[in-house]
Formats: C-alpha cells, sequence, structure tokens
C-alpha cells in the first residue's frame, strides 16, 4: 500500500467521523480561545537585552524602581480665551485627577498626576507654565501610572475625558496604551473589512473558475475552520510571548490566500480526473498525490521561510513567524483531511457536479475548469448518432480517458497558454523577450538601495485614531518630543548635588545642546537648568534653603523678588521629582523639538550618545555613569539589532530555499532558477515601494494607501521578505511540478513545459489574483504600516504571477532544456505534442497522457 493511501485509508473509512472531530474542535477554539486572541495582542517594544537601552532602563528601574507609564490628557478653550484662567478646565483638571486617584477597580495605582492647576496650587505657577502652550489656549495633564492590566484603565480614562468634558472645551487624551488600544480597533476594522469585502470576492473568483457554486462550500469550510483554529493556537502563544497587535491581520490575509490557493490545486485536479470518468476514491487518490504532493512542498517551503523570522532579536517579529507558521500548517492540515473528507460523503458526490448555469458561462458538467466536460457530452452525442457502440459505452475508464484526452489535446492546441509558452521556449523569441523584461524592471530594482526605514509611530496607527490626532496637536502646541522625552541620568558613587557633579551636568547638557534637536536650553528641566537658565550650584543651594514655602510670606514682593521665590520653589520641587531617595542619583528631562521616534529624533539619540561617549573618554564625567533613558532609546536598539541580524537571515533563506527545492526536486538547475527569479522580484518589489512611498510616485492616484510618507517603516521590509520568499516559491513549485510530472511520463522537454503551462496556467493566475485580492485588503486599512506591506506582498504576488510564471521561467526552461533537471535521471522521451498541431485527433492516450494510462491501469 502506498502513502497516499495509508494517509487516505482511515479519511475514505470514516469521514464522518473526521468531520465530527473538527466540528468538536471547531467548538472548542470557538468558546473562548478564538475570540481572545485579538485583545491579548500587544505592540509595545521591550528592551533588547545588553542593549545600551536595556542597561539605562534596569540602572533607572534600580534606583527610582517602575516609573510606570504615561497618559497625557488636553484641556483646550476656544481661541482668544487663556486656558489658565478658565474655571471650567481648572474643574474639569481637579474632576480628571480625582477620578484618576479613585479609579481603583480598573487601577489599583496611580503614580502621579501633574498639571498647571496643580502646580499654581502649589505656588509653583512659573513651573506649571511648561504646562501651557504659548498662545495660553491649552493646557495638559500628565499622569503617570502602573496597572496591572492597563488597557482596562486607560479606556476608562478615554471614557471619562469624552463624556465628562465641558461642551465649552475641548478635550483630548493620548498616550502609548491609547495608541495600544487605537491599533487594535485598526485591526479589528482590517478584518472586519477582509470578512466582508475580500473574502466574497476572492470566493467568488473561484467558483467562476471551478465553474460550480455547489462545491465552494468545501473551500468555505475550509477557511472558517482554518480561521477558528489559528486563532485558537496562537491564544496560548500569548500568554507565553508578546504577539505583535497585527499579527492577526496578516493570519487573516495568509489563510485567506493559502487556503483558497491549497482549494483551488486540490478542486481543481479532482475535477479534471472526474472529467477522465474515474470513480471517486480514484480521483480523490490522485488529487492527494499529485495536488497533494505539490501543496505540501509549497507550504513547507513557506513555513522555512517564516520560520526564519523566529530568529529576530525581538518577540514581535517573532510572533509575526509563529502566526504566519500555524496558519498555513494549519490551512494545509485541513485542506489535505477535510476535503477529502467531504468528497467521500454523499455530499462530496453532489457537489462535484455544477450545476447547470454555471456550467453554461465556465465549464461544464463533472468538474472540470476548461470545458472538457461539454465537449464530452457532445462527442457521446456526435459517436451516438454516428453509431459508433464501442465509444458509446464510454463510462468506462479507458475510453472515457481515451475521449477526455483528445478533446483536452484539441483544447490545449488552440489555447492561449499553448500559443504563448511555443512562442517563448523558442531561443529566437524566447531570449530577447527574457532581456527586454529585465530590462524593463531594472530601472525600478536599482532603486532598493535606497530604501530608508523609520520607527516612527505615525506609520503603526491607524490615520483617523482619536490617540494620533491628539499626539499631533501636542506636538504642534508643546514639542514634538513632549509625549515621549528622554532622561539624562547621573548616577555617582556618592551625592550627586555637589558643586563637581553639577560641573559634570553643565558639561554633558553643554555638549548636546550643541546638537538641532535640543539646540534650545528650554529642552533641558532638571537641577542643574530650569526655564532656559543654567543653574549653578550655589544658587541650587540657595533654592533648598528657601525651601517650597520660599517668599510665600513675603510682603508684596516685586517682579524679580516673585521671580526668585518661583524659581527656588521649583528647584526645590524638582530636587524632591528628580533626585533618588539616596542623592547619589538625579536626571534632567530632554524635550526634543522632533519627534524622538523620527530619523532626526533617532539620529539625535545616536548623536547623544557618541557626545557622552566622547566626554567618558576624555575623563570630563569624573566618576559620574552618566544613562540616555527612555524617548525612542528602546524602540531604535531593538530595531537595530533587528537590522543587524537582517542580512544573515536573508542569507540563510535563500540558502534553505536553494537546499529545499534541490532535495524536492533532486535537481540543482532548479533551485538556482528560483533563488535567481526570487532575487528579482524582491528587487523590484522593493525598488518600487521607495519610488512610491518614498519619492511619491503613485502620489497622482490621490490615494491615502499610496501617499507619500519620505521613508518605509521599519517592519513591512524584515517581516515581508520571508512572506514574497515563500510566496514566489508556491507558484513557481505547481508550474515546475507539473512540467516534471510530464517529463517522467515521457515527454520530451519542450512537450513538457507546454503541457505543464496548460494545466495550471489558468490555475495559477487564478490563485495570484485570489491571492492579491487576500493582501489588497490590507491597502484599506487606515495604518500605514499595513498599507505599505499590502503594497509589497500584492505587487510580489502579481510580478511573480505575470511575469516570472508566465514569462521568465517557461524561457528559461527553454533556454536550458534537457539540463532543466540536471542531475537528476529522466526517462526517455517518447512524446512530442508539436507533432499533433496540425491535427488534435491523431493524438490519442498513448501520446497524451501515459500517465493516466498508468492510473488507468490501477483503477
Amino acid at each position: 500500500m502506498s502513502l497516499t493511501d495509508r494517509f487516505l485509508h482511515p479519511i475514505r473509512s470514516h469521514p464522518y467521523l473526521l468531520i465530527f472531530a473538527y466540528f468538536l474542535v471547531f467548538c472548542g477554539c470557538l468558546s473562548y480561545p478564538t475570540i481572545h486572541f485579538t485583545s491579548n495582542t500587544d505592540s509595545s517594544f521591550v528592551a533588547p537585552t545588553d542593549s545600551l537601552s536595556g542597561t539605562a532602563q534596569d540602572v533607572y528601574s534600580s534606583i527610582y524602581g517602575d516609573s510606570g507609564k504615561s497618559i497625557i490628557v488636553t484641556v483646550s478653550v476656544p481661541e482668544g480665551e487663556d486656558v489658565t484662567t478658565s474655571s471650567d478646565a481648572a474643574d474639569f483638571t481637579s474632576n480628571l485627577i480625582s477620578w484618576s486617584a479613585n479609579a481603583t477597580q480598573s487601577c489599583p495605582t496611580i503614580s502621579e498626576s501633574t498639571s498647571y492647576f496643580t502646580l499654581a496650587a502649589q505656588g509653583l505657577t512659573e513651573l506649571g507654565l511648561n504646562y501651557v502652550s504659548s498662545s495660553k489656549s491649552t493646557t495638559f495633564t500628565y499622569i503617570t501610572y502602573t496597572c496591572p492590566i492597563t488597557n482596562t484603565y486607560v479606556s476608562d480614562l478615554r471614557s471619562y475625558v469624552n463624556s465628562n468634558c465641558p461642551l465649552t472645551l475641548t478635550c483630548g487624551s493620548t498616550g502609548i496604551e491609547l495608541f495600544q488600544i487605537d491599533i487594535l480597533e485598526g485591526v479589528e476594522n482590517d478584518l472586519s473589512r477582509m470578512d466582508t469585502t475580500i473574502l466574497p470576492l476572492a470566493l467568488l473568483t473561484l467558483a467562476v473558475v471551478l465553474g460550480s457554486l455547489p462545491i465552494m462550500l468545501i473551500p468555505i469550510l475550509n477557511i472558517l475552520i482554518t480561521v477558528t483554529l489559528s486563532f485558537g493556537f496562537m491564544y496560548p502563544v500569548t500568554l507565553s510571548m508578546q504577539v505583535v497587535s497585527f499579527t492577526p491581520s496578516v493570519m487573516m490575509s495568509l489563510i485567506i490566500a493559502m487556503s483558497i490557493d491549497y482549494s483551488l490545486f486540490l478542486l481543481s485536479r479532482v475535477q479534471d480526473e472526474i472529467s477522465m470518468g474515474r470513480t471517486t476514491h480514484s480521483s480523490v487518490r490522485n488529487m492527494v498525490e499529485h495536488a497533494g504532493h505539490t501543496i505540501i512542498a509549497s507550504g513547507s517551503t513557506l513555513c522555512v521561510c517564516f520560520c526564519g523570522m523566529l530568529f529576530f532579536p525581538m518577540d514581535m517579529l517573532r510572533s509575526v513567524g509563529v502566526g504566519a507558521t500555524v496558519s498555513i500548517l494549519v490551512a494545509l492540515g485541513v485542506n489535505l483531511t477535510l476535503t477529502p473528507a467531504i468528497l467521500y460523503t454523499g455530499l462530496g458526490e453532489k457537489l462535484l457536479r455544477p450545476g447547470r448555469g454555471c456550467a453554461k458561462v465556465c465549464c461544464a458538467e463533472e468538474g472540470t475548469t476548461r470545458g472538457v466536460g461539454t465537449m464530452v457530452k457532445r462527442e457521446i452525442e456526435k459517436e451516438k448518432n454516428e453509431g459508433d457502440e464501442r465509444l458509446l459505452s464510454g463510462f468506462e475508464p479507458q475510453s472515457s480517458i481515451d475521449r477526455y484526452n483528445r478533446i483536452d489535446s484539441e483544447l490545449m492546441y488552440k489555447s492561449f497558454w499553448y500559443r504563448m509558452a511555443r512562442v517563448l521556449l523558442q531561443p529566437k523569441y524566447g531570449v530577447p523577450i527574457l532581456l527586454a523584461c529585465v530590462g524593463l524592471m531594472m530601472p525600478v530594482c536599482v532603486h532598493f538601495v535606497d530604501l530608508k526605514t523609520s520607527i516612527g509611530f505615525d506609520l503603526l496607527l491607524p490615520s483617523a485614531s482619536e490617540s494620533i490626532e491628539t499626539f499631533d496637536d501636542i506636538g504642534e502646541l508643546f514639542g514634538e518630543g513632549t509625549l515621549s522625552p528622554y532622561k539624562i541620568l547621573f548616577d555617582g558613587p556618592g551625592p550627586v548635588t555637589t558643586a563637581e557633579a553639577f560641573d559634570v551636568m553643565h558639561e554633558v547638557v553643554h555638549e548636546l545642546n550643541k546638537l538641532p534637536a535640543t539646540s534650545e536650553l528650554t529642552s533641558f528641566a532638571g537641577i542643574a537648568y530650569l526655564g532656559g537658565f543654567q543653574v549653578n550650584h550655589t544658587e541650587y543651594e540657595a533654592a533648598l534653603l528657601c525651601g517650597i514655602e520660599c517668599g510665600k510670606n513675603f510682603p508684596d514682593p516685586g517682579p524679580q523678588e516673585e521671580a526668585a521665590f518661583q524659581a527656588a520653589r521649583s528647584l526645590t520641587a524638582l530636587s524632591e521629582s528628580v533626585n533618588s531617595p539616596s542623592g547619589n542619583a538625579t536626571f534632567t528631562t530632554v524635550i526634543l523639538n522632533v519627534d524622538p521616534f523620527s530619523n532626526d529624533g533617532t539620529q539625535w539619540l545616536v548623536d547623544a550618545r557618541s557626545a557622552i561617549d566622547g566626554l567618558k573618554s576624555s575623563g570630563a564625567l569624573k566618576d559620574i555613569e552618566v544613562y540616555l533613558c527612555d524617548g525612542a532609546g528602546i524602540e531604535y536598539d531593538a530595531v537595530a539589532q533587528v537590522y543587524e541580524v537582517f542580512p544573515t537571515l536573508i542569507t540563510a533563506t535563500l540558502v534553505t530555499v536553494f537546499v529545499l527545492m534541490g532535495v524536492f526536486f533532486r535537481s540543482v538547475i532548479v533551485p538556482i532558477r528560483s533563488v535567481v527569479s526570487i532575487a528579482l522580484t524582491l528587487m523590484f518589489v522593493f525598488g518600487l515601494t521607495v519610488l512610491v512611498y518614498q519619492d511619491g510616485a503613485f502620489e497622482f492616484m490621490d490615494l491615502a494607501c499610496f501617499s507619500k510618507t519620505g521613508y518605509i517603516s521599519w517592519l513591512p521590509p524584515v517581516m515581508t521578505f520571508s512572506i514574497v520568499v515563500g510566496l514566489g516559491l508556491d507558484y513557481d513549485v505547481f508550474l515546475i511540478s507539473r512540467v516534471l510530472e510530464f517529463r517522467l511520463d515521457g515527454y520530451d522537454s519542450d512537450s513538457s513545459v507546454l503541457a505543464g503551462i496548460w494545466k495550471t496556467g489558468s490555475v495559477i493566475t487564478c490563485a495570484g489574483i485570489i491571492m492579491g485580492l487576500a493582501f489588497a485588503g490590507l491597502l484599506m486599512s487606515e495604518e500605514l504600516l499595513l498599507n505599505q506591506t499590502a503594497f509589497i506582498l500584492v505587487v510580489s504576488v502579481l510580478v511573480d504571477t505575470f511575469v516570472v510564471r508566465t514569462v521568465l521561467v517557461p524561457i528559461l526552461l527553454g533556454v536550458t532544456e534537457k539540463y532543466s533537471w540536471w542531475p537528476r535521471a529522466l526517462p526517455a522521451e517518447t512524446v512530442n505534442l508539436k507533432n499533433g498541431e496540425n491535427g488534435a485527433q491523431m493524438l490519442g492516450a498513448d501520446d497524451l497522457d501515459l500517465g493516466a494510462q498508468k492510473e488507468t491501469e490501477r483503477i
């Protein structure tokens, strides 16, 4: 008994039991894990081990403890009014802080709430003005908090702000946790759009190609069970590692694309087998043996590519690799087991016969996508009229296969695929076309070296989210670095409030003040700098002597005296806030005049670290250790580590592809051609991405998904590389497997290519269109990150479908001819399709399908 027969035996014997088992697992996953998977995802960055930001964070935490997370609530008055004198703004802020302090159900610990009004109430008006815009139209409350489950707290806080904001004010809220919530809402909207638009379109395309609406029940069930099981299996993964928020969107696109593709490959093959007059079991067996082998080869290669993402030093990317691998494995398992199980039931017998209306439009009876069924009926009628009794009894396997092959060959010689392949296989036409295609692609390919990435939050968030709108307002009114300030941590062996320590702080700030993003002293706030002025050690000591109540009992102070008193009180308050309990550490807050996550912001980080290293090398820091904390440090270091590994991953992936393709086809030439075609696709896709998103090549379309951003989010290149490689191999494997099948049946080199392209041309084209539709769903996303990801995937699918597989692969097969499979041993060439071009009726089973004849003997 062959491996295929052993695999199918339990399915054929107990199809209903298998279907019932899937039903139980489906219900089990849907009861809890599947529906909670998305809400358990997380897009926060974790400091990489042994990185500068990770070390700084550890030192800070050891001195000050967990600093918690922050959220900013803005309050604005109508233009022309002063928010500092608004009683509505004061009352709302007071109530907000009171609500925060008492929100024990959603957050038991609130670290601190600071606003202009709380500081002014303490006599720290000048310090409080840092929380007021220059036009005095807007103020903000800065809340730091520590909660076991922060999403609940920030959701409740946003609801409170939106429902309690007075009509005379405009309120908003933003923060990293609110970004997370908005990203999750964006993911849910993306999934909903794919369910309601992309999935129906993809299924409709599949129905047209298969020519049967009833048989669509199989791919629909496959997709439904694959989604439920994949999401259900990923839920426990979220409990043990960080799973990034857009993983469900990527998984859904992959499931729609690959599950429909696998259904197409399997069902189109079983339709062809039934058209030859074979029994259901024989048809299902051939489907699993041939199409099943193809999708296993394709799926396993995809999984290997996705597993490469597990070597990235970041859970965020590993989770995408895990999710993609789970999706492919579940799709493979479901399609290879549930599809045969359904076909072995009484329902399956009926599903293999298309309805009359759909048959007239697309194909014909008994499941073939090329009209063979209708032509078989015409042949039978013709034979009946001519009185040919031998062929009249055409339901015997051999005579049915004879008839099928004769008609199939007639259709083949008239088809677009055969005629196109005939031209491409001729070197005098094929080589110039190959050079022309490569020549047209190269002007785009060369731009891939210009790709620039960014860790900016604006690419990660839905464009219309409340949090990003408030974030943009804060950036415009208070400076883009307000939401993510840096801390310069000074950690000494002794007190850092000495004159020597002040000299070190002055030296560090003096160097950083030279950088464009911190060219104003107002960017720095600490015990050595306040309000844009440098504070020397003597002034600081005097301020502490005067204390927090400084000047409050002074009768009628003049402007100068009041300014001095305010400065003393502010320095005292700052000292209590930034100095460590032991007094051996302090920090200075740095607010950049650019977005810390922009390229200008990350350049400041690099330059600041370099400046601090220079001071340390020169001995200017004495024995004080200086660290840069918070800001974009963690994100920058994490991404830097990823891109350090990326070149190695690229090399390892291509080498793995080479080895796998060599093993699958027992050839050296096949993997060389695959790697070269994949490299061309990658260069073209990333080159076009640069032209569209960095240079604005598609700006004339006025579509948000193609809007010029000036840079590419750091995630799409590393996330899509493995997917593009895997998808590029998918259709290559499907085409080459069929070509090799014919070559092993005795077809000569050109004939095997001609027959392979004829048999797979419409199927692969349909699969490419379906996959393009699946990924195009992400172009409708409000997140630019997913727009860029979708663009890369859609373009790669279209290039693979309509250029690489349709044009380049046939030409290369024609050029290499008999060496295409070297060093694999091949049978003698006994079939030449070109001999029958002047009369398809001259060709019978012996010439057209030796594989079919072998199968007949098996029947």
